[in-house]
């Protein structure tokens, strides 16, 4: 029943817009109003009817979130980075690297202002009077606006070939034999330390002695004073001495470098207090007093520094082919 009066409701509505069309239904098919109201309604239930569509959804548009600022990183301060030298050996602060026929080293810049460098030629014994004068080809290294002056010796390196002097001077083979006895024993306290070059005097005095490796060989450091005669230790004639050799042999490395300390006394020149005679006659313990007194000195309490120094001895690489 329910469904009838609907489809009622439904019909009565319908004739309102088809009132002109029934009117005429009826008059063509002059059919009972109860037949053509089952007519009509058997039309429109075969009619299909629009379906009301819900309007779709507006989809709904993804809202992008702001993307977090990356916070710009300021740029990392640049630090001046030391290069090295070949093979990555690298100059100890406060030295500065040198470079002379294929010999790198390096040199206290507080100590100097640079240095000079010269290939020494060959001198025979025919050329000259004095044996100790005879000398190979050599490289030789001076050292620049040295700041402590001496009497006989300057603040220099040398690099000799063995062979090359060898051959001018067999006794150089002695020395060479006695500097590489000298090294493997270690001796703390040597009487006097093989040398060249040749000076024509004595060593009078020996001490602070130590061994070190350069980069391509070993060697001794000490400090001594050469003389030809009796004299105090003095500040314009002592020397930091170094004497090496080569791993191949094939070179001798030397140093003479003169230093100053407040023990010494100004010249070899003044007057002992207690009078010449009485001073020679007592040299020897002056000598081994001396000696132990300069062992007790701290390296840096002497000018330059015998750290320094070594430092420098310690960064000398010699090629194979530096003196052709």
């Amino acid at each position: 029943m329910e469904t009838r009066k609907y489809v009622l409701v439904l019909i009565t509505l319908l004739f309102a817009t088809l009132a002109c069309s029934i009117p005429s239904l009826l008059k063509e098919a002059s059919l009972p109003l109860e037949a053509i109201q089952e007519t009509v309604i058997a039309e429109l239930m075969l009619t299909p009817q629009p379906e009301t569509l819900e309007p779709e959804p507006t989809p709904e548009v993804p809202t992008e979130e702001p993307t977090p600022e990356t916070p710009t990183e300021e740029p990392t301060p640049e630090i001046p980075i030391e290069e090295p030298t070949p093979e990555g050996f690298t100059c100890s602060p406060g030295m500065a690297l040198g470079d002379t026929f294929g010999v790198e080293f390096c040199y206290p810049q507080e100590d100097s202002g640079g240095y000079s460098q010269e290939m020494i030629p060959e001198k025979t014994e025919s050329e000259e009077m004095f044996p100790w004068s005879i000398n190979p080809q050599f490289i030789e290294i001076i050292l620049t606006g040295y700041h402590v002056k001496n009497e006989y010796h300057a603040p220099a390196i040398r690099v000799y070939p063995v062979a090359d002097f060898v051959a001018l001077d067999s006794y150089v083979q002695t020395i060479v034999d006695d500097i590489q006895t000298l090294l493997a024993s270690g001796d703390p306290r040597p009487s006097s330390v093989p040398f060249v070059p040749f000076f024509n005097a004595g060593q009078m005095i020996c001490s602070q002695v130590t061994y070190l490796d350069f980069r391509n060989g070993n060697g001794v450091r000490f400090i001594t004073q050469y003389g030809q005669a009796f004299a105090p230790i003095s500040n314009d004639a002592v020397i930091y001495a170094f004497i090496g050799l080569t791993d191949d042999g094939k070179y001798l490395l030397s140093a003479t470098m003169p230093i100053k300390h407040l023990m010494f006394v100004d010249s070899v020149y003044d007057d002992p207090p207690e009078g010449w005679n009485a001073f020679i006659d007592n040299y020897e313990n002056y000598r081994n007093n001396m000696e132990t007194m300069m062992l007790a000195m701290a390296p840096e309490t002497f000018g330059p520094s015998l750290l320094s120094l070594d430092k420098m001895m310690e960064s000398f690489l010699i090629p194979v082919d530096a003196i052709p």
